[in-house]
């Protein structure tokens, strides 16, 4: 209903669902299916479905539990043709990444006229992100045939969606957050319902283990740290007008989360910062100003350059040899009215 007819095909990949789906699937002319005998997992139906696609068109991967609003596919479709961009994501109510939306409705068709509100076409409230989540993830289809589908070693699914974000970071493309498009998302309904307290608790085990061993594989393959795209809270210290041209720098920045919600919400700030990770930097770096800095406390002051307003220190957990004398040696490269602002 809300996607223009003759725009896009349907596929649908079964991973042995036993709820009478597949004899619903089997009577639906415009659909493409595959029944799969086995539950092979998101990354692997993901890569039969795309497969399946006709040459040139764009893969959106689509959860089974989402309901898409009137103009999400739209606002993605023309937000992926920006320079440079290879995929992009939409908002949601059940999501995370920092992509849920702050409403909070009781009600499907309050949640319908939300979207109807809020999905209007504005490429000023695009936001460039180092991951997106997969659960409605629209990719360009030659990047997709470029460097291949989702990693299957994820299994059942976790992971996957970031591994794949860092694989079109480094191949050079970007990564959009729109904001002007909302799906709503039920929520893990891949993973089952269950209705005792013991089926609950089991389901619950079972997820953790398996992000656990997702978690593992993914720090592992890319040698970043656990919280490589995480945003501290330090950056909501920070309250400017937007229209200020001022300088930031973040020291531990990993991936450069912090400076991209920053850059997002202030456009006109210059802001660079450091990671003690190398391939965060790496990573980082094909977009953001982050610099590898092998040692914060010591040798970050090799990176500053010039006044900064305000200094940013991410690493809450941090152990400094020196604590007093590193913030005195930092303040020396504030501009008169600067702040070093610290992690809670």
């Amino acid at each position: 209903e809300n996607v223009a007819a003759g725009t896009y095909e349907m596929i649908v990949v079964d991973n042995q669902s036993e709820d009478g789906t597949r004899a619903w699937l089997k009577e639906q002319p415009d659909m493409k299916c595959v029944f799969n005998e086995e539950n092979r997992g998101f990354p692997a139906a993901c890569n039969q479905g795309a497969a399946m696609a006709e040459a040139g068109n764009d893969i959106l991967l689509l959860n089974n539990d989402t309901i898409v609003c009137k103009n999400s596919i739209c606002n993605m479709q023309r937000a992926l043709t920006e320079e440079k961009t290879g995929a992009v994501g939409a908002c949601s109510n059940s999501v995370g990444a920092r992509q849920r939306i702050d409403e909070s409705f009781q009600t499907i068709e309050e949640y319908t006229q939300y979207a109807e509100q809020n999905n209007v076409y504005d490429p000023f409230r695009h936001q460039k992100r180092l991951r997106l989540i997969g659960f409605a993830l629209l990719i360009k289809r030659d990047l997709w045939d470029d460097i291949g589908g989702l990693d299957e070693v994820y299994g059942l699914g976790n992971f996957e969606d970031d591994d794949y974000s860092l694989r079109l970071i480094m191949s050079g493309y970007k990564l959009l957050l729109c904001r002007d498009t909302f799906i709503h998302h039920y929520g893990s309904a891949s993973f089952g319902k269950h209705t005792t307290p013991e089926e609950q608790a089991e389901k619950a085990r079972k997820y953790a283990a398996l992000l656990q061993r997702n978690q593992g594989l993914f720090i592992e393959k890319w040698q970043v740290t656990p919280d490589y795209g995480a945003a501290h809270n330090v950056i909501f210290d920070v309250s400017i007008p937007k229209e200020d041209v001022v300088r930031i720098f973040v020291v531990g920045c990993n991936m450069g989360m912090d400076i991209c919600y920053l850059q997002n919400k202030y456009p006109y700030a210059q802001i660079s910062g450091a990671t003690e990770n190398w391939m965060e930097a790496a990573l980082a770096g094909k977009y953001l100003d982050v610099s590898y800095c092998p040692n914060l406390e010591q040798d970050v002051f090799k990176l500053l350059t010039g006044k900064y307003d305000y200094i940013l220190l991410a690493e809450k957990d941090r152990q400094y040899e020196d604590f007093d004398g590193y913030i005195a040696k930092l303040m020396e490269y504030l501009a008169p009215e600067g702040s070093i602002n610290i992690s809670e």
